[in-house]
């Protein structure tokens, strides 16, 4: 079960992640604006990403589980929007991955918020 520490490491990585594109463009993507799922939509990507997935599989699975909680959206749109993430997000994937093996390692979470804050921070 993940603590409110580690929620907001993912939520640091997402917040920064959206700095990087027009939000707005990714909200009208889908018919029914929604912040949750669209943060869950790109935490998936980017965690995607980090755990060596491809293009191709992030964009099938991300749609096949929009589909599967009945949120309208195109598999092209989702495809398109990928295109040029891993290049964009890469500060983003790269902490993903760090926070992953740290947490795994057991590290304190409270270090690992403060390594993952600064490494993005770094990227401004």
């Amino acid at each position: 079960m993940e603590t409110k520490a580690e929620y907001q490491i993912w939520d640091t990585i997402v917040n920064s992640a959206k700095t990087k594109f027009d939000y707005k463009h990714i909200r009208a993507m889908f018919k029914k604006e929604d912040d949750e799922i669209t943060d869950k939509f790109l935490f998936h990507i980017i965690a995607g990403f980090a755990c060596g997935e491809n293009h191709q599989t992030i964009s099938t699975n991300l749609f096949n589980e929009l589909q599967s909680i009945h949120f309208e959206c195109n598999e092209e749109q989702i495809d398109r929007f990928i295109a040029d993430k891993h290049v964009k997000f890469s500060p983003e994937i790269y902490a993903t991955y760090l926070a992953f093996s740290m947490l795994e390692d057991g590290e304190d979470v409270d270090n690992i918020t403060e390594i993952i804050n600064n490494l993005l921070k770094l990227d401004k």
